[in-house]
C-alpha cells in the first residue's frame, strides 16, 4: 500500500511540474552603455542629516520598498519536488555511509590523500543524513505522515579511495545543479527557502571536493577547480535522474521519470573549440543519420547553452558510425560543460527537455586551477 500511495504522489504532483510561473532568462548579457553611463560620479555626494530626505539626491519618488513575503500554501507541486530532493539526499547520505564503512583513515593515507580527509567526509555525511530527517520532518508535518519516500537499494560500484572521492565530487555539484534547476517549480515561499539553504552546503560540498579530486591530462596530474564557474547550470528532473540511475539499483516506488540514453565522450577533458566523439544508443532514423543538421550537440554552461550540428561519419576501418562535435569557443570562463545529444535546434532547458535524445555528461576544461599537485 505504500509502495502503491508513494508513486501516486509523483503522479498526482508530475502536472503541476508543466506549469511554469516565471520564464528563466538562460543567457547571460553584458551591462548595457546605459546602465555604466548612469554611474554618479565622484563628486555626487549626498550628505545626511537629521533634516535631510532619505531619498538621494537624483532619485524621484519614494524609496521602494520590499514585497511581502508569498502566501502561498505548499503544493501538490512543492510535494514533487521536495519527494525529488529527498530521492537524491537518500542517495548521498547512503553513499557515504557506505564508504565510510569501507575505507579506514588508513586507506586514505595508503592511496595518498591526508587521512584527516576521511573526518571532513564523516562530516559531509552527517550534513546528507540531516537534510535527509529534515525533508522528510517537512514532507510530514506538510502533507501528512508516509507521504515521503523511503531510501532506494543502491550500487555505487567503487572499489578504491580515489574512485570513491571522485564520484563524491560529481554527486555534490550534481546535487547543485539539482537544486537550482527544481527552485523554479517551487510555489511556497517556505520550501524555497529550506531549498535554497540546502543547495548552497550542496555547493561548499562540491567546492572542497573539487580541491581533492584530481585527474590526468596528457599524463600529468591536475587539480579540477573548486570555483569553475561564475554561474551553476541548472538541470531539469530527467537529466538530474539520468546521472544518478547508474546508481540506482531498484526503488520500492516507481521513480516520476525515465533516465536518457547514457552519453560519453571519447575525451571528456580538453579545452574550448575541441572536437570530440560522441558515445551513446538511441534509435534514429535514417533522416536523422544522413541529414546534416538534424541532430543538435547542445552544451550547456551556466545560465546560457549553445549548439552545434552533430557529425556523422563511417569509420573507414570498423564501418561503424562516428558522431562528433564541438565544444563551444564561446563557454570560456565555464570549466565544467554539460552536454546533451537532441533531435531539434532548440535549448534544453529546466521545463522543456522532450527533445533530448541522450545526455547529459560532463566536458571539463582544467585551467586556472587553485590548488596544484605533484606531477606523480
Amino acid at each position: 500500500m505504500l509502495i502503491k500511495s508513494i508513486t501516486s504522489i509523483f503522479l498526482l504532483a508530475a502536472s503541476a511540474t508543466s506549469v511554469s510561473a516565471l520564464a528563466i532568462d538562460r543567457r547571460q548579457s553584458a551591462p548595457s552603455s546605459t546602465e555604466s553611463a548612469s554611474t554618479s560620479s565622484p563628486t555626487d555626494v549626498t550628505v545626511m542629516t537629521e533634516s535631510t530626505s532619505s531619498t538621494p539626491a537624483g532619485i524621484a519618488g519614494t524609496p521602494p520598498v520590499a514585497p511581502p513575503p508569498s502566501t502561498a500554501a505548499p503544493s501538490a507541486g512543492d510535494l514533487f519536488v521536495l519527494n525529488y530532493a529527498l530521492t537524491l539526499e537518500h542517495l548521498e547520505s547512503t553513499f557515504y555511509q557506505q564508504a565510510l564503512d569501507k575505507f579506514q583513515a588508513s586507506d586514505f593515507s595508503s592511496a595518498g590523500f591526508d587521512p584527516a580527509l576521511r573526518d571532513q567526509f564523516m562530516t559531509v555525511h552527517s550534513h546528507e543524513a540531516t537534510h535527509v530527517t529534515a525533508l522528510q520532518s517537512v514532507i510530514n508535518g506538510t502533507f501528512g505522515a508516509g507521504m515521503a519516500v523511503p531510501p532506494c537499494e543502491y550500487n555505487f560500484g567503487f572499489t578504491t579511495v580515489a574512485g570513491f572521492v571522485a564520484t563524491a565530487a560529481a554527486l555534490e555539484r550534481t546535487g547543485v545543479q539539482a537544486y537550482t534547476g527544481a527552485l523554479k517549480f517551487v510555489q511556497s515561499d517556505a520550501v524555497k527557502t529550506a531549498a535554497g539553504t540546502i543547495a548552497t552546503v550542496e555547493g561548499r560540498h562540491s567546492a572542497a571536493l573539487n580541491t581533492v579530486s584530481t585527474t590526468k591530462v596528457n599524463g600529468v596530474l591536475q587539480n579540477i577547480n573548486p570555483i569553475p564557474a561564475p554561474f551553476d547550470t541548472p538541470l531539469g528532473f530527467t537529466p538530474i535522474f539520468s546521472i544518478a540511475a547508474p546508481f540506482i539499483k531498484s526503488c520500492p516506488f516507481a521513480l516520476p521519470v525515465q533516465p536518457f540514453p547514457t552519453l560519453s565522450l571519447s575525451k571528456p577533458v580538453g579545452t574550448y573549440s575541441d572536437s570530440v566523439s560522441l558515445l551513446f544508443t538511441a534509435v534514429l532514423t535514417q533522416d536523422q543519420l544522413n541529414t546534416p543538421g538534424a541532430l543538435k550537440c547542445a552544451v550547456v554552461y551556466g545560465l546560457a547553452q549553445e549548439r552545434s550540428d552533430v557529425t556523422i561519419t563511417t569509420d573507414p576501418r570498423s564501418g561503424g558510425r562516428v558522431a562528433t562535435c564541438q565544444m563551444p569557443a564561446g563557454a570560456a570562463g565555464f570549466q565544467e560543460l554539460m552536454v546533451f545529444v537532441t533531435n531539434a535546434d532548440r535549448d534544453v532547458t529546466v521545463d522543456d527537455d522532450k527533445h533530448v535524445i541522450a545526455g547529459p555528461t560532463t566536458f571539463s576544461i582544467l585551467q586556472n586551477t587553485l590548488v596544484k599537485v605533484a606531477s606523480s
